[in-house]
């Protein structure tokens, strides 16, 4: 919430993050109705403005199990649409290009094009012996060589994505963050889509974004008259580079399900398409911010969701890099440094034989 908060009042500062607040359409099947009741519940007493549809006015069909071919494919009947109001949209790249503006003013570099070889490690006690450091002495990052050559640094951090579980390999870190990949179908919204895309909820000039069942999403970008389609589907988890959509996946693993909810996609076909990496955290899937040795520092596995936190991602590895315990973050919500450790979930064994 902070960190949707800072963009916030970045926009309102007049820097153009692409901010809609279109809202998150949930279209709730009737077998997780109690379930996503009482998430509600809890919700609306945390104070976040969300609204239950028995009915849309949209081009959405709730009931699917009259049709032969939804049966046979498992769809559920939609019990009721769930809206969270305040959710929304923005555009990365001009997040990005804020951050990247901001930096550099301040007197940051940026270094393009440059690949990360290794960690360059020294005892934290030299004693002068070549070789140095031995597995029996204590150890600090001091920098890192790259493909531009070394460069020196008191802390590093890496927030390197889908990156971070290979290089963390090679230095010998095991942490649950795996890669995994993810794809984007862009569907031109003319006709009876044109008219899905300006069908607003609580009074919004666009669509929300909505989310069927079985995982598939449709996010509006009014912008350019479009959707962008994706599904959560569980595949594995590699490294693809470079990542590329599959013609397979919109065919047999979007577009059937796709077509049912909202047959006004029927004989669409995507207009563009592009793929990229999630960085999940295979645990939990919430980012992990933690210090894996002195001056050497991760914020990976945003699982997805990092967009939407990444502002406080980025000041709790600040604070820890920088020694302190608790972190301030936008609108003076204080919490632990450590609190997105790497071990959060479990208690730590005192011995282990």
């Amino acid at each position: 919430k902070t960190s949707v908060d800072f963009y916030r009042e970045v926009q309102r500062g007049g820097v153009d993050l692409g901010m809609r607040y279109v809202g998150y359409l949930f279209l709730v099947p009737e077998e997780n109705a109690a379930l996503m009741r009482n998430a509600a519940r809890e919700l609306r007493a945390m104070g976040v403005s969300v609204d239950a549809y028995e009915r849309l006015e949209m081009p959405i069909k709730l009931r699917v199990s009259d049709d032969e071919e939804a049966r046979e494919m498992g769809l559920s009947d939609v019990a009721f649409g769930l809206l969270v109001r305040d959710a929304g949209i923005m555009d990365p790249e001009k997040l990005v290009k804020y951050y990247y503006e901001v930096y550099t003013r301040e007197g940051g570099e940026v270094m393009f094009g440059t690949k990360v070889e290794s960690v360059v490690f020294s005892p934290k006690k030299p004693l002068g012996i070549p070789g140095e450091p031995f597995p029996w002495q204590d150890v600090k990052a001091v920098g890192i060589e790259t493909s531009a050559g070394l460069v020196e640094a008191k802390n590093i951090i890496f927030a390197t994505g889908a990156w971070t579980e290979r290089l963390m390999d090679a230095l010998g870190f095991g942490l649950p963050l795996k890669p995994r990949k993810r794809q984007v179908f862009v569907v031109r919204a003319t006709g009876e889509l044109e008219a899905l895309l300006r069908s607003g909820l609580a009074d919004r000039e666009y669509s929300p974004m909505i989310i069927l069942p079985r995982g598939v999403y449709l996010r509006p970008e009014p912008g350019e008259g479009t959707y962008w389609i994706g599904v959560s589907d569980r595949r594995p988890f590699r490294l693809e580079e470079p990542p590329e959509p599959e013609e397979a996946l919109w065919r047999f693993g979007i577009y059937p399900v796709l077509t049912k909810y909202v047959p006004a996609f029927e004989g669409r076909m995507p207009q563009n398409a592009w793929a990229g990496h999630y960085d999940e955290n295979v645990v939990d899937y919430q980012p992990v911010v933690d210090r894996l040795v002195e001056g050497l520092y991760v914020a990976a596995g945003t699982s997805g969701s990092g967009i939407m936190k990444a502002d406080a991602i980025g000041r709790i590895a600040a604070y820890l890099a920088l020694g302190r315990e608790k972190a301030e973050l936008y609108g003076g919500v204080v919490v632990d440094s450590n609190v997105l450790r790497h071990n959060r979930c479990f208690e730590e064994e005192r011995l282990v034989i």
